[in-house]
């Protein structure tokens, strides 16, 4: 059997003289990127200091149309909510005779005007309630869009169409 050795004390070996190559390789391009990077925020800062600045008009004048913008959405907020939403519920339900049924109400905030859908059982009660409406309702308008029998639904109700304006 062959004696065992044990050198704790060994030196290292010296490096290879690639392993040097390799190191200076490595070295000498990070020095150049980082160079390139300089380059190119030197030239970045020249760029940022030649671009036209916003002058304090043009900025004022940008304010002032986003606040333009701001005081006409909160404008039209206003005249939405202002709409008497509860005045035209209330005349429609108080007009209404046990004969007509309410099935659609389509209004627009930004003009008195409303659609509404409703079933009736016969001609008679459906004309009756548009006279209705246009006298004692306080209605400025009632006018008949459309009307059809319904042939699908065994009572075959009578649905029509109405537009109103109302007066504000």
């Amino acid at each position: 059997m062959r004696a065992l050795r044990l050198d704790f004390l060994h030196p290292l070996p010296r490096p290879h003289w690639a392993a040097w190559l390799l190191l200076a390789a490595g070295l000498g391009l990070a020095a150049w990127v980082g160079w390139q990077g300089r380059q190119v925020q030197l030239a970045l800062d020249e760029a940022v200091a030649a671009a036209p600045k916003t002058t304090d008009a043009v900025a004022r004048r940008q304010e002032r149309a986003k606040a333009g913008e701001d005081q006409t959405a909160a404008r039209q907020a206003r005249e939405q909510l202002a709409v008497p939403w509860g005045d035209l519920f209330v005349r429609l339900e108080m007009n209404r005779p046990k004969r007509i049924a309410l099935v659609a109400l389509e209004a627009d905030a930004r003009k008195p005007e409303a659609t509404l859908t409703a079933e009736a059982r016969s001609v008679k009660d459906m004309l009756a309630w548009i006279e209705l409406l246009k006298g004692e309702a306080g209605f400025a308008s009632v006018t008949l869009a459309s009307h059809a029998v319904q042939e699908e639904d065994p009572q075959r109700p009578l649905r029509f169409v109405l537009r109103l304006v109302w007066r504000t």
